[in-house]
This record gives C-alpha cells, structure tokens and sequence, in this order.
C-alpha cells in the first residue's frame, strides 16, 4: 500500500469558524488550469487551498490554489518563494483559518497570516536545522512535527498560537526509529492531538494532554506491524495494524481497533478487513468523519466501512495510488491520489460522507 508521511496522514479536521475578513483578492494570480495536486486543506465546508504544481516556463513550478465554493472552482494564489520539495522545497500545506497558514516541506517552513499575500519563512528556536514531518491545526493552535538532525534522532513537537510564528518545543519526545522506513503520523482533532511513529513496527507515541505532551502507548505496539490512526473527535478514534509482520501476533493480518476515551485504550473489532494490499512496512491513509465511518486508502482504491467496521465496501477504484485522505465535515472529505507519496496527483472529493469520490477538474 501507499506510504503514509507526516503531513500526510489521515486527518480528519474539525470545520472552524471563519474570521469575518474575506481573503484578500491582491493575491490571486490567474487560473488553476493544469494544477497537480500533492497536499489539500479546508477551514470549512466551502474554503479550501491546494499545494502542488503547475504548468511555467520551465516545465512545473510551485503552485497554491484557493477554492470558496467546495471545489467547484479553483483559482491560482502567490505560493511562497520556493520551490517544490523535490528541489528542496515544500510539498505541505495546511490553513486554520482564512489568513493563517503554512508550507511545509523536508527543511522548509512558511507561514502566511493575509491569506498568502506574503510569505515568511520560519525557523524553530534553537532548531535551526530542523527536517519538518508533519503539522496541523485546531482550536487556535499549530502543531508541528520534526527532527533537528541525524545526531538528535528523536522525534519532537512544536506547537505556536496559528496568529504567529511563536513556536515552543515540548519536551516531550519519541525515537524516530533506525530502520529504512520510518514514518510520524501527527493526528489532530479539536482537543485532542497524538503522535504516533513507526519503524516497520510502531515504536511509540505522544499525546496531547490539556496543553502539555506525554508519553502515550500507541495501539498495536505489540503487534508487530505498521499502523495508521484517525480521529473523528477528541475521544473517538480508529487504528488500522498490520499485525504480525515482523513477528508473531493475535490475531495476524490487517485488523481495525476502535477507541471511545482518546486512545487510553483500544478494542479489536471483531470483524477482519478485506484483504489489503499492503507491503509490510507501510499502510494506506486512513480517515474517519464519525465514529460510524471510517475510509482506508488501500493501494489504487479506497475502501470504506459505513457501520463502524462491521462491513466494508469499494468506493472508488482508480489508477494511482492513495496518498492522503481525510474529511472536512461529516460529508464531504476529500482525497489526492497520486505516483508516490508526496507526488503531485488527482485531487478528489467526496460530498456524501465517502459514499462516491470524484477527481476534480483543474
């Protein structure tokens, strides 16, 4: 199955309310004809930004789009000057609102507090190096995932006010792992805020405690497999497992686990997945709009479940490979499916609750 990168993860944002000011025009820069999509954000049922690329002089550059109407249009915004990740420069971005927000990439991170009419570049204080994971946002609050070297090889958090570049780091951290396919999954959901790393194995975690880190027992820790985690609320939350990968486990195979008290314990579901094409180190995305449903990116296709993992079903099939999922309100989610994780690809959107996905046309 696809590879699932921090930043990149299934994510469920909660809508938040819209500061009155309406995005600024000044920014806009034409049209969105020809925009491959690599990362995707909304604030609400209707305001949403791209991050990806499109057609320029020299092939494909760095492109940000805006929708205001649930992806019905798109139009072209000033992306922050820099390129995209495969020249060093960003791949990520997520808004809490329609002025703050940030791009992100390996080494790079840009925030915008007018709607993207400027940019500025970010550092971490006392990280000056930082390789950047993953970062989302809720009640006021960015989240941000990193490491400060290979000499420093853990996993920690930073979290700012999203109305400024005011970062802290707690000091709480996770082992990033020595493996060839580490991966931080950073999943946020209203109050409620984990961090979950994986090695092949899941190695550990971190979760968000009224405003501090600690130290959290992921699930499937034991199981001897990758895992993925989505939040539906600050209570509820679903983890997929490999289990039984790298050593033995009980039951063996990809198995659905289901929390109801944010994840201070998990209950196997008792009926088994479909078959996934997964290959050992690495998991689809998942995402999950309620306790009732959740939806997995399983190689080209997305399965969903619409009855809290009792039954499942095929609600897309497609060509390329599910990169990201996640969904905006209880209804519409949205989806990029592309070569390989953090490629540029289709963006595709959903409008009833997972049900039917459609790419959206550019």
């Amino acid at each position: 199955m696809a590879l699932i990168l921090s930043g990149c993860g299934a994510v469920s944002p909660t809508p938040r309310p819209t500061p009155s000011h309406p995005s600024p025009s000044p920014s806009a820069t034409g049209s969105a004809s020809g925009f491959e999509a690599a990362s995707v954000t909304f604030v609400s049922a209707t305001q949403g930004w791209a991050l990806g690329t499109a057609p320029c002089a020299k092939g494909r550059c760095l492109a940000v789009v805006q929708t205001d109407d649930a992806g019905a249009s798109w139009s072209r915004l000033k992306p922050p000057p820099t390129g995209y990740s495969e020249e060093g420069g960003v791949d990520g971005i997520r808004f809490a609102d329609s002025l703050d927000g940030w791009a992100f990439g390996s080494s790079q991170l840009w925030a915008t507090h007018d709607a993207g009419a400027s940019w500025t570049r970010v550092e971490i204080p006392g990280w000056p190096s930082a390789d950047f994971f993953g970062l989302e946002t809720a009640d006021g609050v960015v989240y941000l995932t990193f490491v400060g070297s290979v000499a420093q090889d853990r996993v920690r958090v930073a979290s700012s006010p999203v109305g400024s570049n005011d970062f802290t780091v707690s000091p709480t951290s996770v082992e990033r792992g020595a493996g060839p396919v580490p991966y931080t999954e950073l999943v946020v959901q209203g109050a409620g805020a984990w961090l979950l790393q994986v090695d092949r194995t899941v190695i550990g975690g971190a979760q968000l405690a009224g405003t501090r880190w600690t130290e959290w027992a992921p699930p499937c820790v034991q199981a001897n497999g990758a895992a993925v985690l989505a939040a539906s609320s600050a209570r509820d939350l679903f983890a997929v497992c490999d289990q039984g990968v790298w050593g033995p486990a009980s039951p063996v195979g990809d198995r659905a686990w289901v929390s109801s008290d944010g994840g201070s314990s998990f209950s196997l579901l008792p009926t088994a997945l479909p078959s996934l094409t997964s290959a050992g180190p690495s998991l689809g995305p998942i995402a999950s709009p309620s306790p009732t449903v959740i939806a997995i990116g399983d190689g080209t296709s997305i399965l969903a479940s619409f009855d809290g993992g009792g039954s499942w079903s095929t609600v897309f099939s497609g060509s390329k490979p599910i990169t990201y999922l996640g969904f905006t309100t209880p209804s519409q989610g949205v989806a990029i499916s592309s070569p390989y994780q953090g490629a540029p690809g289709s963006l595709l959107m959903t409008h009833d609750g997972g049900h039917s996905w459609a790419a959206i046309a550019f």
